[in-house]
Order: C-alpha cells, then sequence, then structure tokens
C-alpha cells in the first residue's frame, strides 16, 4: 500500500511539494470526519491503495477539511481549484493537475484510469 501522509499544516503542505520528484506523482484526498459521503469514499480510496501496484510511485496526502481548514483552502488556491469534499486531486511530479474529482466521482474505475495515463 501506498504511504499516506497526514497533512495538519501550510509548512507540510510546502514541504510535501518540495519533496515530490519529476517521478512521482501525488494524489490529495480531502475528507470531512463527519461527512458519511467522505467516509465511504476513503473507504474506495483505501482499497484502491492497497491493491496499488509496489513500483508505482505514488505518494497520498489526507487533509481533514475541518481539523486543517486552512490547508484545504491554501491547496485549492495554490493549485486553482475549487475546494470540495470530499475531495480528490492527482498532481503529475512537476504539481500539474493530472485529475481531480468530488463526491462519488471519486472510484475505484476513475483512480484505475488515471493510474494508467501517462
Amino acid at each position: 500500500m501506498a504511504v499516506v501522509i497526514k497533512l495538519n499544516t501550510i509548512e507540510q503542505w510546502e514541504e510535501l511539494k518540495k519533496d515530490i520528484i519529476p517521478h512521482d506523482e501525488l494524489l490529495i484526498f480531502k475528507f470531512s470526519p463527519v461527512c458519511p459521503i467522505s467516509s465511504r469514499v476513503e473507504d474506495y480510496l483505501n482499497t484502491w491503495l492497497s491493491e496499488l501496484p509496489e513500483d508505482y510511485k505514488l505518494k497520498c496526502a489526507k487533509v481533514d477539511v475541518i481539523e486543517a481548514k486552512e490547508v484545504s483552502l491554501k491547496i485549492a488556491a495554490d493549485l486553482n481549484i475549487e475546494h470540495e469534499s470530499p475531495q480528490a486531486i492527482w498532481l503529475t511530479g512537476d504539481l500539474k493537475v493530472k485529475w481531480y474529482g468530488s463526491h462519488y466521482d471519486i472510484n475505484k474505475n476513475k483512480l484505475k484510469a488515471n493510474l494508467n495515463k501517462a
């Protein structure tokens, strides 16, 4: 399973951006711990991550939109993507948005399709 990093501060977000190298990708999952849709989508994501090939270089970061609201809003501003929850944002190694989706658009089929995208 891919390593999942919990982002709580803007400083952690800034450090993570520096750590992404051209051959890595980053999947950010923003969620609300009180939302049943977030919980269901997080289950989909966790299952998919557990089935991810070990040689695929994908980092995953989770952001609690209530606990770390400032981080969530900073990510949205930095990437010029409207904030939603639950939300998945897939970045290339050069921090370009490869794909993003929210709510039930985040599922194993969409994740798998984007895994195979060049």
